[in-house]
């Protein structure tokens, strides 16, 4: 993936804009006073200047909340409104297999710290998805981890949600900070997703599904 491409998509939605600096024009005239037609176009210059700074303002704020991101097999789409999906019933995680032998289904694979001991896991035609559960062995958190692809899935997200990019252990990521439509276009479906983390890394797309997801992904 071209990164520069993934930067400008990103922009919008991960920019701190400073305040506009005052701007200082030297002028060289050929006596102290300067002429009328010299201020004239000073200030020409100095609003030429603001006004592109405006337009490139708006179009990242644009971007942030109408545009589409693209990252590895992923796509996140910007909605006005979320469409219907099943929050339940369409998590079909694939076939449940030893947690020793989804190691060996991915080589290259590498779990943050926080992730480094899964309690479950299951393989499905793209990949391998692995099951940690909290103290009363609930599920806690679920990191789909894909071979990477065109087309693997589709994340569609409300305009009021933040999207953020992060790093995870070195890795580039987004995170996807509120509840949205997850569509996995090569099997189970639409369904609902808690907060996410998306990271690639040596041709595998790590997809990490939590409350807290920011934190465990990046032990921040």
């Amino acid at each position: 993936m071209n990164d520069l491409i993934r930067d400008l998509e990103l922009l919008g939605a991960d920019v701190d804009w400073p305040a506009t600096p005052a701007f200082r024009t030297q002028v060289s005239v050929p006596s102290v006073q300067r002429t009328q037609g010299t201020d004239t176009t000073v200030r020409r210059r100095r609003l030429a200047v603001a006004i592109a700074l405006a337009v490139l303002l708006a179009a990242a704020r644009a971007l942030a909340a109408t545009g589409v991101i693209h990252f590895g097999g992923a796509t996140i789409k910007r909605v006005e409104r979320l469409p219907p999906a099943d929050p339940v019933a369409s998590m079909q995680l694939g076939t449940p297999i030893r947690i020793p032998e989804a190691r060996a289904l991915l080589p290259g694979l590498r779990l943050p710290p926080r992730l480094a001991h899964p309690d479950a896991a299951y393989q499905d035609p793209r990949g391998v998805s692995f099951v940690y559960l909290d103290a009363q062995r609930r599920p806690r958190a679920i990191l789909g981890v894909l071979r990477e692809g065109p087309e693997l899935l589709q994340k569609l997200v409300s305009i009021s949600t933040q999207i953020r990019r992060v790093r995870v252990d070195g890795a580039p990521g987004i995170y996807i900070a509120g509840t949205h439509v997850v569509d996995f276009l090569y099997g189970p479906g639409r369904r609902l997703s808690r907060p996410t983390v998306i990271w690639d890394r040596d041709g595998l797309l790590y997809r990490l599904e939590a409350k807290d997801a920011l934190a465990l992904a990046t032990g921040s």
